[in-house]
Formats: C-alpha cells, sequence, structure tokens
C-alpha cells in the first residue's frame, strides 16, 4: 500500500542535511514517487519507468538537496570538461580565439558553478544573518527578510559579478600572442557584455529591492497604530523580564530541562553539542558586546540583553509561553493563583504606566490575572508580531503592478546599457527614442498620466488600506482590494463596487457640513480655524494637524453653509474606534464654536432677556396740554384764492345789455 502524500517541504527544511542523511538509510526500492518530499517531483504510478535506473535517480532527487543538485551540477561539469580533458591529452594546442580548451573548460565550470553556488549562499545567507547580525542588532531583521525573499535576485547579481571578473584572469589573459584581430575583438565584446549584463543585474535587484521598500512604506501608515501598540507591549515585557528572576526547580520559564541519561544517543549528543556551540558563540558576542557598550555606552551588541531575549522569545509561540510563566512565577506571591497589579507597579514610574501595563493582561478587567491570562497576552503579541512583519514584507496587487511598470522601465534601461556597452552612438540613439516616444505621447499621453496620478494617490497619499471604512458621497464602503488604477469597495449591501483612483483622488475625504449665522464675520472663521488647529495638533495620534474651514453658500441671504474636512491619522479598519474619533472632532468643534460666540442661523439659542424701557414727563407739563387742546377752536382752512382772482359777475350780462330777453 502506498503511503500517504506528505506535503511539500519548505525551502529552509530543504537544507536540514541531517534529515537527508536519515532518509538515505531506507533503501531506494522503497520509494514510492508519489511521496516525494516536493509536489514538482511526485509522479502519478505509471508515468516514469519502474526500472533500476529510473528508481534510483528518483530516490537520489528525493533524499537531500545535496544529492539532488549533485545530480544537476556534476553532469554538466562532466560535459564541460571534455574539451579540457582533450587540451591535456590529444590536443594540446586546440584553441577557440587564441586561447586553449582547457581555459574554456575551467571559465565554463566558474560559469555553471558560480550559479548553483551563488544559489546556495543566497538561500543560507540570511539564515545565518538572522542567527549572527539579526541578535547582535534587531533593526536588520527587516533586511534580511527582504534578503530571503529577494534571494534569486541576489544570487545573479552574485554570479555576474563572477563570471565578469573571472573573465579577465581566465580568458583574456591566456589569449596567445599573435592572435588575429577578428578573435581579439570578440573576446573585448564578450567583455564588454559581461559588464553590461552584471551592471543590469545590478540595476535588477536596486529594483526589486526599491519594490520592497515601497511595499514596507506602503503598509508603514496603515499598521502605524498597531506598531506602536506592539513597540508598547514589547517594552513593557522588557522591563518585566529585566527586573524578573530565574525560578529554581522549575523548568518551565525560558530554559530548557535538564536531560539526564546513561544510554548514549547520537541525537543527544548532537544537542548537547549544539547547545555547547551556542553557549560559546553567546558567551563570545557578549564579551565583544561589552567593549561595544564600553564605548558606544549602548547593550545593542548584547544577544542576552533583555530586549534580544524578549524579541527572541515572541517569535516563538512555545518561548512566549515560557516567557509568560517566568514573568507571572517571578511576580506572582508565592502560592498565589493570580497577578496584581501591585506586584508590579514599583517597577515602573509611575502608577498609570503600571495600570497601562497591567491591562495588557488583565483582558477581562477584573483586577488580576492568572497565568493563562498572561500566557494568551504573550500568545497574542507573538501573533500579533508575526502578523505585522508579514503584512510589511508582503507585496499586494497594487505593488505588484508597480513591479511590472518598473520592469519595462528596467528593459530600456537594460537596451541603453547594453548598447553603450557595445559602444553604440548614446546621442543617436537616445534622440531616436526620445523622437519615438515624442510620437507616441499622444497616444499613451492619458494613459500614462492616469498611472501617475494612480502612483501618486497610492504611495504618497495613500488614504486608505485592505479593510478600511470610507466615506466616499454619501455612501459607507469597505474596501476590499487595492489595484494600482481602481479600487475595489463593498458597500452595504456586499455589492462590488469599482472606482478608478483617480476619481477617488479628488473625492476621498469626510467632510462635515454645518450652518452658521450670516452675521458671522471672516474674523471668526479665522479664529475658529486657528482653534480647531490647536485641537488637531494636541491630538495628532488620532487626527493631522491640518484643519480648513470654507463657505460653502448663503442661501437667500439668511444663513452661512461652512463645511471642514475630518482628516484622520490612522486607518478605519476598526468601526468603533473610527466613531469614537469622529464624535470627538465634532464635540470640539461644538465647543469652539460655543466659545466664539459663532451661532446657528437662528441666533443665539439662549439669548439674555429684552429690556422695557420707561420714559417720566411732569404731571403739569401733560396737564397745559390737554388744556391747550381743549380751548383752542376748531380752525376751518379757508379756500384757495385764483391766480387771476375771483370773477363774480354773470355769464348772461353781456346779453341783457344790448336788449334780448328771452
Amino acid at each position: 500500500m502506498p503511503r500517504p502524500h506528505k506535503p511539500a517541504n519548505s525551502r529552509t527544511s530543504s537544507w536540514d542535511l541531517l534529515a537527508g542523511i536519515k532518509r538515505i538509510e531506507h533503501s531506494y526500492e522503497e520509494f514510492d514517487s508519489r511521496n516525494a518530499s516536493h509536489a514538482h517531483l511526485a509522479y502519478a504510478e505509471g508515468d516514469i519507468p519502474k526500472n533500476k535506473f529510473t528508481r534510483i535517480y528518483n530516490y537520489l532527487l528525493n533524499v537531500s538537496i545535496v544529492t539532488r543538485w549533485i545530480l544537476f551540477i556534476v553532469p554538466v561539469l562532466a560535459i564541460l570538461w571534455i574539451p579540457g580533458i582533450l587540451s591535456l591529452t590529444t590536443s594540446p594546442n586546440a584553441s577557440v580565439w587564441g586561447v586553449r580548451l582547457l581555459w574554456w573548460s575551467i571559465w565554463l565550470s566558474v560559469c555553471w558553478g558560480g550559479w548553483w553556488a551563488a544559489l546556495a549562499v543566497s538561500l543560507v545567507l540570511p539564515s545565518i544573518m538572522r542567527s549572527t547580525v539579526g541578535v547582535v542588532a534587531l533593526a536588520t531583521r527587516r533586511y534580511i527578510d527582504w534578503m530571503q525573499a529577494l534571494h534569486r535576485y541576489m544570487a545573479l547579481f552574485a554570479w555576474t559579478l563572477a563570471i565578469w571578473v573571472s573573465w579577465g584572469p581566465l580568458i583574456d589573459n591566456n589569449q596567445k600572442d599573435g592572435t588575429g584581430p577578428k578573435s581579439v575583438r570578440a573576446l573585448d565584446l564578450i567583455a564588454k557584455l559581461l559588464f553590461a549584463f552584471f551592471l543590469c543585474s545590478a540595476v535588477l535587484l536596486f529594483e526589486k529591492f526599491s519594490i520592497q521598500w515601497i511595499a514596507g512604506k506602503f503598509h508603514e501608515r496603515s499598521y502605524a497604530e498597531r506598531i506602536s501598540d506592539q513597540k508598547f507591549a514589547v517594552k513593557s515585557l522588557v522591563s518585566l523580564y529585566r527586573n524578573s528572576s530565574d525560578i529554581p526547580g522549575r523548568s518551565d520559564t525560558m530554559h530548557d530541562p535538564n536531560i539526564k541519561g546513561r544510554s548514549v544517543n547520537p541525537k543527544r549528543l548532537f544537542k548537547k553539542f549544539r547547545e555547547g556551540v551556542r553557549m560559546a558563540a553567546t558567551t563570545t558576542t557578549t564579551a565583544f558586546g561589552n567593549v561595544a557598550s564600553e564605548i558606544a555606552g549602548s547593550s545593542v551588541l548584547q544577544p542576552n540583553s533583555p530586549q534580544a531575549m524578549v524579541k527572541t522569545a515572541l517569535e516563538s509561540a512555545n518561548k512566549s509561553r515560557l516567557l509568560a510563566r517566568r514573568l507571572f512565577y517571578s511576580f506572582a506571591k508565592p502560592g498565589a493563583e493570580y497577578l496584581l497589579l501591585s506586584d508590579i507597579a514599583r517597577f515602573f514610574p509611575t502608577p498609570e504606566e503600571a495600570e497601562h501595563v497591567f491591562t495588557l493582561f488583565d483582558k477581562d478587567m477584573n483586577g488580576d490575572a492568572s497565568r493563562e491570562e498572561v500566557e494568551m497576552a504573550c500568545l497574542e503579541f507573538h501573533r500579533e508580531q508575526l502578523s505585522i512583519e508579514n503584512s510589511m514584507r508582503d507585496l499586494d496587487s497594487a505593488v505588484g503592478r508597480l513591479d511590472n511598470i518598473l520592469m519595462t522601465v528596467y528593459v530600456i534601461v537594460a537596451i541603453l546599457i547594453i548598447a553603450v556597452a557595445l559602444e553604440a552612438q548614446l546621442v543617436t540613439l537616445v534622440t531616436g527614442a526620445g523622437t519615438l516616444i515624442l510620437g507616441l505621447s499622444w497616444l499613451i499621453g492619458g494613459s500614462l498620466q492616469e498611472v501617475l496620478t494612480s502612483i501618486i494617490f497610492l504611495f504618497v497619499k495613500h488614504p486608505f488600506d485592505v479593510g478600511d471604512k470610507v466615506n466616499i458621497g454619501k455612501e459607507n464602503y469597505t474596501v476590499k482590494e487595492i489595484r494600482l488604477l481602481s479600487s475595489v469597495f463593498l458597500d452595504s449591501n456586499s455589492t462590488l463596487v469599482q472606482a478608478p483612483n483617480t476619481v477617488l483622488n479628488t473625492m476621498m475625504s469626510e467632510t462635515f457640513t454645518f450652518d452658521v449665522s450670516y452675521s458671522t464675520t471672516f474674523e471668526d472663521l479665522e479664529r475658529l480655524r486657528e482653534k480647531m488647529l490647536a485641537f488637531v495638533k494636541a491630538e495628532r495620534r488620532d487626527y493631522q494637524p491640518s484643519f480648513d474651514v470654507a463657505v460653502k453658500d448663503f442661501p437667500d441671504q439668511e444663513k452661512m453653509t461652512l463645511t471642514a474636512d475630518i482628516k484622520y491619522k490612522s486607518n478605519g479598519q476598526q468601526g468603533a474606534l473610527k466613531a469614537k474619533r469622529r464624535n470627538k472632532w465634532i464635540c470640539a468643534l461644538k465647543a469652539a464654536l460655543a466659545e466664539l460666540a459663532i451661532y446657528g442661523p437662528k441666533g443665539n439659542p439662549d439669548p439674555p432677556p429684552s429690556t422695557t424701557r420707561y420714559t417720566k414727563v411732569p404731571w403739569e407739563i401733560i396737564q397745559a396740554a390737554d388744556r391747550q387742546a381743549v380751548v383752542q377752536p376748531m380752525q376751518v382752512p379757508e379756500p384757495p384764492v385764483p391766480v387771476g382772482g375771483w370773477q363774480l359777475s354773470d355769464k348772461n350780462a353781456a346779453i341783457r345789455k344790448f336788449g334780448f330777453a328771452f
């Protein structure tokens, strides 16, 4: 019956030579290709022959990485040394471009073996540096993780350097005198190409390290609050560990139990030997650390310093549990089942800080912390540290798209480097390329502008991260995915919404709108701005130190509509925390408006009581005015006199004068 399939081992475990030696004890006849140690080496039954040679070959591939690489390296080296052997035996005068075949075999062996050597060093070097330099300088662990992620690009850089450096002494210097000019030019051309390839690999390595740096900065702002909380937790654990002591009689407090036995166990002997080497290395490094501390006044080189011990313990779940037990048994009273605030308060300068540290362990806020609670807190710090490190190291889709764009630029730069190395006319080449790009600018100009705007929006402004709650327009969204040119959100109905980053660049801010009295002056708004600016500067942990108020409108000249942006400093992944900060900002604005007497459209909601005014007049003046009004007769107005005077004669007088009668 075939054995169950085992999961593929990681790269670190593949370098476990002892595991390979242990597997080599088994016969190759017992090996089943379906149970390969790596997925790419596993084959279904019947897909490969079952003869003896195939069984041995697949068995050696899966025993260890050493045997696997030997199968890869040795056969090719044997082929490369065929010309060298011929040069040493039957054809000593045979040459290519004036260089003996022996030197070509040596240089090709350097090329083939140099790649595998560079790859092996790039795989092992991060682990060695993490165990040495990472213990001495804790801040370098981030860069060591970058080296582990970019080990192939480092190997490529070292390999191109090796083949370029070895070309001169092995090939150039061994060219026979009197060789034709064509052969000389051919070797010079290859030397220039090798140097160009070395420069290209250096630029490629720089680009990949830049992407790692951008990825770290891309998430650093989002995880700034978590990093700050983790730093406080580590600082508190360091203070407690510094004042703790080893518990006699206990083997579960940061120390391995003493194993005693009369039987000779090779594994146990190897473990003791490894512990002895580790102790010697620790003692030696401590001695150097003491000298450095005396010179620099710092203990950064101490591998057994409290900070290094706590940092190392939090990298392992088991050691985090042992650290918790050491702290608990060091400070809890003998026989007590709980740790109290008074047990650790004396190790901190202020009671407030001691209470803050105690809340790290007392999650249920009942005033005491059991050993299980302390262990759970330390395990939580362990998981949070690993989560932050992985999040800061991993590349997401947006950074991956940026990497693709930079790789396009890298291809152009690599072509220019090779062209310059081949002594091409640089001015003509650049002029031609510039003319081509200028001619295509009308076609790709809009796309390049969109890409540049999105890069600035994501990597410079970086207003949100995955999981944040954002307000766009009048709707609330949750960020699901960030891409280079667009972002994907989830609305309240769990519907996916995609928006271009160029559009979000003009919409990403939470604007608060409020109305004030129409009589509000420009000076009142300036005083409001100064007061709110002082508030956000004092609360710079929660808000960006910026505040601006703008007059949006004054409808019907009855009120003034003002707007102000709430600029949070951290992400909005925690809805309750964001609501708390928003409420605090609005309450501070309300208090500033009340203090500056800037009222709403209806004016002062609590005006002072109105004043009734009275005028006192002497009684004699009132009586005299009344008597004059009664005694004075009514004056009848005379009719107006015509301009020409009154004409009182009768119109019929002339008729009577002449004797007419009717």
